[in-house]
């Protein structure tokens, strides 16, 4: 039996998932997190609404990695494009995560930070990397699944952190620190992190809500149902 967490942090995200009773099957304690529970051939599903921002996806991941083995967890949902190849609609599936907002600053300037390592206290040398890296064989398996909806699915870093990118200025500018980046979220540093500390496979999937051309809170709006879309062919998928 095959165990797989998914994530969303909006209930919206679920609405075209086929077979999902109207009401959660149980409550994640002590959060009043609606979790579902799917089940079919060889896969079972836990489905959890966590809540926007990484300190709700954080608090609820724990309490399931505390209690339950999983073979993957998957966070799937919206970003904003920060490279502007990404067009609305697309999706783009991280290689490696990124904390954007993991800094140490001093009069010199900003250092940026491994998720939750020291830093100051270690040479440089020792100071674990920027990047957490994704599942590469789960991501190929979320890519066959996705391969005959609308949209262009990437592969790249997702960057991470405690803020919505609502504005080009701060795309671009996060853009120009990171390079390679794709697509900016809140929740998959959180994910990423615990993840990787409980050596459970993990998938970041986002789909483009907002590209780095026009202006992210219309566009993110206008979107979600796109998501939603796509958020229902990857658990069907994953069950069939």
């Amino acid at each position: 039996m095959t165990r797989i967490l998914i994530l969303t942090a909006m209930k919206e995200e679920l609405k075209d998932v086929a077979g999902l009773p109207a009401t959660p099957t149980t409550s994640l304690a002590p959060f009043a997190v609606p979790v579902w529970k799917l089940q079919r051939n060889e896969a079972e599903i836990l489905i959890a609404q966590t809540g926007i921002g990484p300190i709700n996806a954080s608090s609820v991941l724990t309490s399931f990695l505390s209690n339950h083995k999983f073979d993957v967890v998957l966070l799937l949902g919206l970003g904003g494009a920060v490279d502007p190849a990404l067009k609305l609609g697309d999706v783009c599936i991280a290689t490696d995560v990124i904390q954007h907002d993991a800094v140490c600053s001093s009069d010199h300037g900003l250092e940026y930070m491994a998720s939750g390592e020291l830093h100051l206290s270690l040479p440089k040398e020792k100071r674990k990397p920027l990047k957490i890296k994704a599942s590469t064989h789960w991501n190929q398996k979320i890519d066959s699944l996705l391969k005959n909806q609308p949209g262009t699915v990437h592969h790249g870093i997702v960057l991470s952190g405690s803020e919505f990118v609502g504005g080009t200025v701060r795309k671009n500018l996060l853009k120009r620190t990171f390079a390679d980046a794709l697509l900016v979220d809140m929740e998959a540093c959180s994910v990423a992190y615990l993840c990787e500390k409980a050596q459970v496979p993990f998938v970041i999937a986002k789909t483009v809500a907002d590209t780095t051309h026009s202006k992210p809170t219309e566009e993110y709006v206008n979107f979600l149902t796109s998501s939603q879309k796509k958020t229902a062919d990857i658990i069907d998928g994953l069950l069939a």
